[in-house]
Formats: structure tokens, sequence, C-alpha cells
């Protein structure tokens, strides 16, 4: 299989998650459980200053994309899912600054130093080249802008239940795993410092109410998130 069928073929995949993606995230929103997109936005508020422009790339269905628009920010939602951006434009957006865009799956396109801050949710796993990848995040972030940015967490128990419970989505889309140290190596090699400990969510703990705190331990959230800094 040729790169540009791989890619052809990812797109698809994540078109035919769209719809699913945007009404569970919806619900979770309402109900106030949207562990990820608190997580994300909590990261964006605490290192990055109000009013920023931030690119969201990878941004699915974007509903982080209107949550930091809703903070103040300036942001560029970028997918290569036709699907996704199309749940995104559908979002009632107000007069937020906020814009949506499909993209090629790989960054190769981004303005040099266009942004203050790149957040990256559940992207980098499906890369072919994770390092190259970052190097363009690298290009496009301007002096010392911020990465915020998730990983798949490799020791994860929830992770390897989800394998079980899912193995044609695994099978179709998921290619690398990292270690919080290995994935600290990772960015430090593709031109950033990290500046916090991986924070880790998502597990088959997030709806279990009290239990939910259980997310956040390394070995059972299985993605894990990092705040970066280019050098």
């Amino acid at each position: 299989m040729s790169e540009n069928s791989g890619m052809a073929d990812r797109t698809l995949f994540f078109d035919g998650l769209a719809a699913d993606a945007a009404s569970t995230w919806d619900a979770q929103i309402a109900a106030g459980r949207y562990l990820r997109g608190e997580i994300f936005r909590s990261a964006v508020v605490s290192s990055v200053p109000s009013g920023s422009y931030i690119l969201d790339y990878g941004c699915g269905p974007g509903r982080i994309s209107t949550m930091l628009a809703r903070q103040g920010f300036r942001v560029r939602g970028l997918d290569p899912s036709p699907r996704m951006i199309a749940m995104a434009k559908q979002q009632p957006l107000d007069d937020l600054e906020v814009e949506f865009e499909t993209c090629a799956f790989f960054p190769d396109a981004l303005p040099a130093g266009a942004f203050d801050a790149i957040v990256c949710s559940s992207v980098i796993e499906y890369a072919d080249d994770p390092e190259k990848f970052l190097q363009k995040f690298a290009a496009a972030l301007r002096p010392s802008g911020a990465l915020i940015i998730s990983f798949a967490n490799s020791p994860s128990l929830s992770r390897s239940w989800y394998k079980l419970r899912y193995p044609d989505h695994y099978r179709a889309a998921r290619q690398h795993t990292w270690s919080g140290s290995t994935f600290d190596a990772l960015l430090k090699h593709s031109g950033f410092n990290p500046v916090q400990h991986p924070k880790y969510f998502h597990s088959f703990f997030d709806g279990a109410g009290p239990l939910r705190f259980l997310s956040s331990w390394r070995l059972i959230g299985g993605l894990g998130l990092v705040v970066a800094v280019k050098n």
C-alpha cells in the first residue's frame, strides 16, 4: 500500500466516525463530563496567554476548538476528514474567532512561525513518522510557542482493554504508543522542551463518578497530555 493510499484510507475511516464522535462529545458536554475537552482547555488556559492564535490540528468535530474560542483565543481548526469539518461547522459558533478547514494528514503546508500555540488531540499516534510530524509543528510555531499534545500511553491497562473490545478500530488506524518518558524523549529530539509531567486520562473509569480519578493514573489512562515549549 502506498503512503497516499494509506492516508486516504485513514481519512475515510475518520469520516465514518464523525457523526458518532460529535454526538458522543455533545452528550458529555451537556452532562458536564467532557473530560478530554476540560483537560485540554485547562492546559491551554494555564500555559498560553489569552488572545493567542492557536492551531487545533486534527480538530475532529471541533469541540475543543470551540471551547478554546469561548475562552478568548483565536483558533484555526484543521482536520483531514471532510465529515469531521462539516460537523465542526454545524456548531453554534456565534461571533467566536474560530475557523475550520480540511487539510492534508501530514502538516506540510502550515505557515512558518504563524501560531502562538498548537493543540493536537489523539493524532500523532496515527502519523507514519511522528518525529517529522513534530518538526513541522515546531516550524509553524513562533519562538517559545507552546505545544499541547496527547499521546497514546503504552502502559495503560485501559488501552489494552480497548484493543480487545474494538479490534477493528485499532487494526485500521492506530500505529504508535509511548510511555511518558519515551514521548518526552521524542519531543526533545524534535525541537521541544516538555514543561510538565504527562497528565493521564481516557479510561473505562471516565464515566464512573467517584472513581473517575483513576483515569489519571499512569497505568490506567489511555492517553497522556503534555505541554511543551519550542526550543
